[in-house]
């Protein structure tokens, strides 16, 4: 029986993420491997895969936990020898590349944006770029979410020819997230995201409080974040309403939260591949606002499914969701409608499944 491995920098991220291309490979019969951090913050769902935990924090910078996680990840993969391996994450993507090369393991890597480590200054960032640079070139093979951070890779050289492809973020069921009537009442607003800085979360609340009596409300759900990038724990515990953002905590149900609301915000200025929760709000058929940065963009045609603004800008932020409040009717179903046009041309998650898999049998043969 072949194997195959799927590599992540948390178990929330491969049941979140990749669960529908886990189920598909175990409908073919292959033996499925699923290797994470033992720490990891999720429930990858008991589908018949093999779960192999190593020690790795997916922000830590120290050089000796690094080497340490480094050698857990090599372990790792030494012990399911897979036939494939397809690595998420910039870390996991890092020190895939390295071990499946020592190995002589095929690797499979997703650029799912270029990751805070991207941003590193100092010793320590010099020393990532270098060993991505050199590393990237190994790859069996690399899927970008976004064709900026394809661009932007190929012309630093590390892209093989022929050895490459964009693909529709991790695409979204088209059935699971579907349009559902909304009756005309005020415009409901929602954030979902990790509770990390980067991810817009003060913008959008300072937006929000920017719109006090406009008839609209607000809604901010998140995963919380133990990194230095964290909100602050504080902030979030203090969200009670009374400012217009009511914070849900983490929700699972995502369908279920977003037939209760009309816009998705994600006023991000992290390094994105394609966010997940645009394309589910896409598939949904919500109006979406987000910034002007990889990765976001690709899901907004301007005024017309939705709006672009700029980064770190609260008050650009407060602007286009003050133009979402004063939408008619009328022009509200249409940005909708064309948001869900879009999710059914683009983001169909059938066609990632479908790259995953004719790869796979390429490689495996």
């Amino acid at each position: 029986m072949k194997k195959v491995a799927f590599v992540a920098n948390s178990e929330w991220y491969l049941d979140n993420f990749r669960k529908s291309t886990i189920e598909y490979f175990l409908s073919k019969h292959v033996q499925v491997f699923c290797l994470y951090p033992k720490n990891g913050d999720g429930e990858l769902s008991d589908l018949g895969v093999r779960h192999v935990k190593f020690t790795m924090s997916p922000a830590g910078t120290s050089l000796y936990f690094e080497l340490f996680s480094f050698i857990c990840v090599f372990l790792s993969i030494l012990r399911v020898r897979p036939d494939v391996l397809f690595s998420f994450n910039p870390k996991t993507n890092l020190y895939s590349l390295i071990c499946c090369w020592v190995l002589r393991v095929k690797c499979v890597v997703n650029v799912s944006g270029l990751g805070a480590a991207s941003q590193l200054s100092g010793i320590k960032g010099f020393f990532y770029r270098q060993l991505s640079s050199f590393f990237y070139r190994k790859a069996s093979y690399i899927f970008f979410q976004n064709s900026d951070d394809y661009h932007q890779l190929n012309k630093a050289g590390v892209i093989k020819v022929g050895a490459a492809d964009v693909i529709p973020g991790s695409g979204v069921d088209l059935n699971r997230f579907h349009p559902v009537a909304r009756p005309e009442a005020e415009t409901t607003f929602l954030m979902a995201a990790r509770l990390i800085t980067q991810k817009g979360v003060y913008e959008y609340v300072e937006a929000a409080k920017n719109l006090n009596g406009e008839c609209c409300s607000f809604l901010l759900a998140g995963v919380p974040d133990s990194s230095e990038r964290a909100v602050d724990a504080n902030f979030i515990k203090n969200l009670d309403g009374s400012e217009g953002v009511k914070f849900l905590g983490h929700v699972r149900d995502m369908p279920s939260l977003l037939t209760k609301v009309d816009c998705v915000v994600l006023p991000s200025y992290y390094p994105e591949g394609i966010p997940k929760v645009l394309i589910e709000a896409l598939s949904s058929g919500k109006i979406i606002i987000t910034t002007n940065t990889p990765g976001c963009r690709e899901t907004v045609d301007d005024e017309v499914n939705g709006y672009l603004v700029s980064p770190r800008c609260s008050a650009s932020l407060a602007t286009a969701m003050l133009k979402v409040c004063r939408l008619g009717e009328k022009d509200k179903k249409e940005m909708m409608n064309r948001s869900r046009r879009l999710a059914e041309e683009k983001y169909d998650e059938n066609i990632v499944i479908g790259k995953y898999w004719r790869l796979f049998e390429v490689l495996s043969d």
